[in-house]
């Protein structure tokens, strides 16, 4: 079994988690007319609708990163903001912020390959899951993305627009995660602000207003040269 060795800063400790399933949820809004936008936006891109609301993609674990650069290849990639929670062998929950990296020209040919080809960058950092448990919905989630040195507000929602972490978590298909497996759970995202764009980097927190805080990350990506 494969898995990913995570270093995270948790509270005043440094805690070395092992992942073992990466599970990607999508279509999880509970806006009607968000999710329908969000779901023309990739229509507009030859994707083609999901037959179920929410789904759940199984991908490697090997793609996570807290690397603050990312190689893809072509320019037709981009990040989704998303809640990330994480489940240890031990059954302790942590809530960090991560990026859903997705090539979207590949997109239209299978959405979890396409996924999976692309890194998915997450925050070094973590909080208990204990912390925020009576809260949740109050959190915020922010991306940027820059675009020849320009940076703009790309996305921003709170967790109470999309369906709620329990419910996703509690309703994860039994065959993705064993019994004493870790996991690693994106949590869905959010419309983008004035449509789908790429650029050269993309920053993301996740903020906490009730205890004043947030999570941040960002990581430039590198488009490879396809012919060398």
């Amino acid at each position: 079994m494969s898995h990913k060795n995570l270093q995270l800063v948790i509270g005043d400790t440094i805690q070395d988690i092992a992942v073992d399933r990466l599970v990607v949820a999508g279509w999880v809004g509970k806006n009607l007319a968000a999710l329908q936008k969000h779901i023309d936006e990739l229509a507009e891109l030859g994707i083609e609708p999901p037959s179920r609301t929410p789904t759940y993609m199984n991908l490697s674990p090997d793609t996570l990163t807290t690397d603050g650069r990312i190689e893809v290849v072509g320019g037709s990639s981009s990040g989704e903001v998303e809640c990330v929670v994480i489940t240890g062998r031990d059954g302790q929950r942590y809530l960090s912020v991560g990026s859903d990296h997705t090539d979207r020209e590949f997109e239209k040919y299978g959405i979890p390959a396409s996924k999976q080809m692309c890194a998915k960058p997450i925050a070094k950092e973590a909080w208990p899951f204990t912390e925020v448990m009576d809260h949740l919905n109050v959190l915020t989630l922010r991306s940027w993305m820059i675009k020849d040195g320009q940076k703009s507000l790309y996305q921003e929602g709170q967790l109470s627009d999309n369906r709620g972490l329990m419910d996703l978590l509690h309703n994860i298909p039994e065959n993705c995660i064993s019994a004493g497996e870790s996991s690693c759970l994106f949590c869905g995202t959010f419309a983008a602000i004035g449509g789908l764009k790429y650029g050269e980097r993309f920053e993301f927190e996740l903020y906490d207003p009730v205890r004043e805080r947030r999570i941040t990350h960002g990581y430039d990506v590198e488009v490879l040269p396809q012919f060398l």
